[in-house]
C-alpha cells in the first residue's frame, strides 16, 4: 500500500495482521520468540501491541536492504515482510550486514516452520489453534465457553479478521446483513450454525466474551439420496465412459467423494448467478500460505460449507453444499503448492449415512491471473 504522504510501499492492514497471525504473535528474531500482544493497564479493554511488520528489503530509498528492482507490489507483499518486537526491529534496520536479506528470511522461516510444528503437536507454546468465524469479515482464535440449545458463546482471544469494531457493525446492522452470512463457524466443533438474531459482545477482566443466537442443526441428507452426477477420472478429472460405451454416472455414497471435490473447488464468486457461493480457498491460499493457519482456515471453510444451508434464488430450495456431512474432523493440506491446478488435500469427516469418511482429494485451485478474469466476468444475480 503506498503511502499517500510518503514514497514508502506500506503494508496494507490484512498483511499485517496476516503477518502477527503467521508468527503466532511472537518475535521471529532467532531466540526471541517474544510475545507481541498483551492487556494493557490503561484499562480493561485495551490492549498493548510491542510488534511491528518490518520489511525484509527496505519499504522507501535510502534505507537499509533497499531494492531498486522490486516492484510497489513486491515491497508491500507479506513475502517482504516479517514479524519482530520493536527492539529487534529496530536492530536489523542498524545493521544489513549481519541482518541481511537471506539471514531475515531464513529467521521468518524458521520461526514459522516452528509454530506450524507446535500447532500439529498442540504444543501449550503454540499460539491458539481453534478459530471461530462470525460471518465471512470476522476470524478470530477463541475458546468455547458455553453451549445451549439455542446460543453459542466463545471467549475471544486474537482476530486473525476483522477487530471488536467489525463485531460491533456486524451486531448493529444485522437486519441488513445478508441471509448467507448470517453464520458462526467453530474449528473446535467441526460444526457451525446459522445465526438467528445480533449477538452481543461484553467484556470481562479476561477479555471479550462473544453470544451468538443460533438455529438448531440444519437437517442433513443421508449420503445415498445426495443424487448423482457424471463420473469423472481422479487424476485427469475428465469424464469416462462405462461399459455399456455410455457416459459413467455414479449416485448416492459413490458420488459423495465427487461432491465433496465439485464443492471444494469451487472459488467463492466464481458463479455468475450466485456469488456468494463457494469456497474461500483461493484468498485464504495467498494470505497465508505456509503457515500453521492455513489447515485451520481450510476447515472452517469447508464446515461452512457443511453447516450452514444456502438457498438456490431459482428453486427456492435450502441445502447444505456438502449435504450429508455433520462434522468436519481435519482438513489437511498435502503439498505446499498445486501442481496443474490441483491441490491435494486430506479430509476427515463425519457422513449421515456412512460414519466416519477419510479421503485424499485434489481440488481445483486457480490461479491469481484466473480468479483476476472471474472477477471481471458480468455478474447475473
Amino acid at each position: 500500500m503506498k503511502n499517500a504522504n510518503s514514497n514508502r510501499d506500506d503494508f496494507s492492514r490484512p498483511v499485517i495482521r496476516a503477518l502477527a497471525a503467521r508468527a503466532g504473535w511472537q518475535c521471529c528474531f532467532d531466540g526471541c520468540s517474544k510475545l507481541t500482544v498483551g492487556p494493557s493497564e490503561e484499562g480493561p479493554d485495551k490492549i498493548t501491541t510491542i510488534g511491528i511488520a518490518a520489511h525484509i528489503c527496505a519499504a522507501s530509498p535510502n534505507f537499509r536492504r533497499y531494492d531498486p528492482n522490486a516492484t510497489h507490489d513486491q515491497r508491500s507483499d507479506i513475502s517482504n515482510g516479517i514479524w519482530l518486537c520493536s527492539d529487534h526491529a529496530t536492530l536489523i534496520d542498524r545493521d544489513d550486514v549481519t541482518y541481511s536479506e537471506t539471514s531475515l528470511r531464513a529467521m521468518k522461516r524458521r520461526h514459522e516452520e516452528a509454530c506450524a510444528r507446535a500447532v500439529r503437536v498442540g504444543s501449550s507454546s503454540a499460539p491458539v489453534s481453534g478459530l471461530v468465524a462470525l460471518g465471512p469479515a470476522i476470524i478470530v482464535t477463541a475458546t468455547i465457553a458455553g453451549i445451549e440449545s439455542d446460543a453459542w458463546t466463545f471467549k475471544l482471544s486474537h482476530f486473525l479478521a476483522g477487530d471488536p469494531h467489525e463485531i460491533a457493525t456486524f451486531i448493529g446492522s444485522f437486519s441488513s446483513v445478508q441471509p448467507y452470512d448470517k453464520y458462526v463457524l467453530c474449528n473446535e466443533l467441526g460444526d457451525g450454525r446459522a445465526v438467528t438474531g445480533a449477538p452481543s459482545l461484553k467484556k470481562d477482566d479476561d477479555g471479550y466474551v462473544l453470544r451468538c443466537p443460533v438455529s438448531p442443526i440444519f437437517p442433513r441428507t443421508d449420503v445415498r439420496r445426495i443424487g448423482s452426477g457424471l463420473a469423472t477420472n481422479d487424476e485427469s478429472n475428465d469424464l469416462f465412459l462405462d461399459a455399456k460405451g455410455d457416459i459413467a454416472c455414479v449416485s448416492g455414497s459413490e458420488y459423495f467423494p465427487q461432491r465433496v471435490k465439485e464443492v471444494l473447488s469451487m472459488q467463492r464468486g466464481e458463479s455468475p448467478f450466485h456469488r456468494g457461493f463457494g469456497m474461500r480457498f483461493f484468498e485464504y491460499f495467498q494470505s497465508y500460505s505456509g503457515s500453521p493457519w492455513l489447515d485451520l482456515l481450510f476447515k472452517l471453510d469447508v464446515i461452512r460449507q457443511a453447516s450452514i444451508p444456502y438457498e438456490d434464488t431459482v428453486t427456492g430450495r435450502h441445502y447444505t453444499p456438502l449435504q450429508c456431512v455433520t462434522r468436519v474432523h481435519t482438513v489437511e493440506l498435502l503439498s505446499d503448492q498445486p501442481s496443474a491446478n490441483r491441490l491435494p488435500v486430506r479430509l476427515r469427516l463425519d457422513v449421515n449415512g456412512l460414519g466416519t469418511w477419510e479421503r485424499e482429494l485434489r481440488i481445483y485451485m486457480p490461479t491469481a491471473e484466473q480468479m483476476a478474469e472471474i472477477a471481471n466476468r458480468p455478474r447475473f444475480d
